[in-house]
């Protein structure tokens, strides 16, 4: 009787209860870039926005700092509040800009917090 060289690796393979071992699935993870980061700092904040982003997501300005020079990672659960605020989409970025127009004592960030209320309410209207 020949031994197959395989059958010791399909065994490996088979689970207790001979099934095909399920392989534990890797969570993706999310990443946001320095630069990804900076984007969104900017376009919430304006060119000063490093304290005003860790006043809002309660870290340090070094920490901000760390992120965007890339000697840290930007943790998945930052990166994702990061996002979620800053990407308001086409329609949002026209309101705001309107709203910067309208109102240019506003700062970015009550602009940019109008233009979410807005697209909420229009939203909620069944308008967009």
């Amino acid at each position: 009787m020949e031994c197959d060289e395989g059958i010791g690796e399909r065994e490996a393979q088979l689970s207790y209860y001979g099934a095909p071992a399920m392989r534990p699935k890797r969570r993706r993870e999310i990443f946001m870039t320095p630069a990804e980061l900076a984007i969104a700092g900017e376009s919430l904040y304006g060119s000063q926005w490093r304290t005003p982003l860790s006043k809002a997501l309660k870290v340090g300005t070094r920490v901000i700092r760390y992120w965007e020079r890339g000697e840290r990672r930007i943790p998945e659960a930052i990166a994702m509040q990061i996002r979620q605020v800053s990407d308001i989409g086409p329609i949002g970025l026209i309101i705001r800009s309107s709203v910067r127009r309208a109102a240019p004592e506003l700062s970015r960030s009550q602009s940019h917090q109008i233009a979410i209320q807005v697209l909420a309410d229009l939203s909620s209207a069944g308008i967009i």
